[in-house]
Protein backbone atom coordinates (compact mmCIF):
# COMPACT_ATOMS: atom_id res chain seq x y z
CA UNK A 1 0.00 0.00 0.00
CA UNK A 2 1.06 3.70 -1.20
CA UNK A 3 0.91 6.68 1.16
CA UNK A 4 1.36 9.98 0.00
CA UNK A 5 5.09 10.17 0.89
CA UNK A 6 5.42 6.75 -1.28
CA UNK A 7 5.42 3.00 -0.69
CA UNK A 8 6.05 2.04 2.55
CA UNK A 9 9.17 0.10 4.30
CA UNK A 10 12.28 -0.25 5.32
CA UNK A 11 15.60 1.30 3.79
CA UNK A 12 18.95 -0.58 4.59
CA UNK A 13 21.94 0.45 4.50
CA UNK A 14 25.35 -1.78 4.08
CA UNK A 15 28.84 -0.20 4.95
CA UNK A 16 30.55 -0.86 1.84
CA UNK A 17 34.16 -0.90 3.54
CA UNK A 18 32.85 -3.77 6.42
CA UNK A 19 29.55 -4.64 5.73
CA UNK A 20 27.65 -3.57 9.16
CA UNK A 21 24.13 -2.94 8.33
CA UNK A 22 22.01 0.37 8.77
CA UNK A 23 18.17 0.34 9.24
CA UNK A 24 15.60 3.34 8.84
CA UNK A 25 11.93 2.99 8.87
CA UNK A 26 11.62 7.08 8.21
CA UNK A 27 13.32 9.20 6.48
CA UNK A 28 17.62 8.77 7.39
CA UNK A 29 19.52 10.94 8.13
CA UNK A 30 21.42 13.28 5.12
CA UNK A 31 25.24 12.38 6.83
CA UNK A 32 24.98 8.58 7.49
CA UNK A 33 28.46 7.41 9.36
CA UNK A 34 28.81 3.57 9.95
CA UNK A 35 29.35 2.90 13.83
CA UNK A 36 31.56 0.26 13.30
CA UNK A 37 35.05 2.14 10.95
CA UNK A 38 33.86 5.11 9.90
CA UNK A 39 32.98 5.07 6.75
CA UNK A 40 30.62 7.15 4.76
CA UNK A 41 29.99 4.95 1.82
CA UNK A 42 26.98 2.62 1.60
CA UNK A 43 25.02 0.50 -0.89
CA UNK A 44 20.91 0.29 0.24
CA UNK A 45 18.25 -2.13 -0.50
CA UNK A 46 15.09 -0.81 -0.10
CA UNK A 47 12.14 -3.57 1.30
CA UNK A 48 8.73 -3.05 0.97
CA UNK A 49 6.52 -3.91 4.11
CA UNK A 50 2.93 -4.05 2.80
CA UNK A 51 2.80 -6.15 -0.17
CA UNK A 52 1.78 -4.75 -4.00
CA UNK A 53 1.20 -6.48 -7.23
CA UNK A 54 5.23 -5.62 -8.01
CA UNK A 55 6.44 -6.96 -4.75
CA UNK A 56 4.75 -9.79 -5.06
CA UNK A 57 5.72 -11.38 -8.70
CA UNK A 58 9.54 -10.54 -8.20
CA UNK A 59 9.52 -12.62 -5.11
CA UNK A 60 8.08 -15.44 -7.31
CA UNK A 61 10.37 -15.17 -10.18
CA UNK A 62 13.48 -14.47 -7.85
CA UNK A 63 12.51 -17.39 -5.06
CA UNK A 64 14.72 -20.00 -4.98
CA UNK A 65 13.37 -23.38 -3.49
CA UNK A 66 14.91 -24.35 0.29
CA UNK A 67 14.22 -28.01 0.34
CA UNK A 68 17.43 -29.60 1.68
CA UNK A 69 17.54 -32.72 -0.48
CA UNK A 70 16.92 -31.09 -3.71
CA UNK A 71 19.64 -31.07 -6.45
CA UNK A 72 20.40 -27.59 -8.29
CA UNK A 73 19.58 -28.50 -11.98
CA UNK A 74 21.64 -25.67 -12.91
CA UNK A 75 24.80 -26.95 -10.83
CA UNK A 76 27.95 -29.23 -12.11
CA UNK A 77 30.47 -30.84 -10.95
CA UNK A 78 32.87 -28.04 -11.62
CA UNK A 79 31.07 -25.47 -10.13
CA UNK A 80 30.71 -27.64 -6.78
CA UNK A 81 35.04 -27.91 -7.15
CA UNK A 82 35.19 -23.85 -7.24
CA UNK A 83 33.68 -23.71 -4.26
CA UNK A 84 36.10 -25.87 -2.78
CA UNK A 85 39.04 -24.04 -4.10
CA UNK A 86 39.90 -20.43 -2.48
Amino acid sequence: MQNEKGPEGMLTLVCLTCGKEKYFVDQPPGDVTCDRCGGTVFRNFFTPTSPDGATLSHLEETSRSMALDEESPDTTASDLEDLNNP
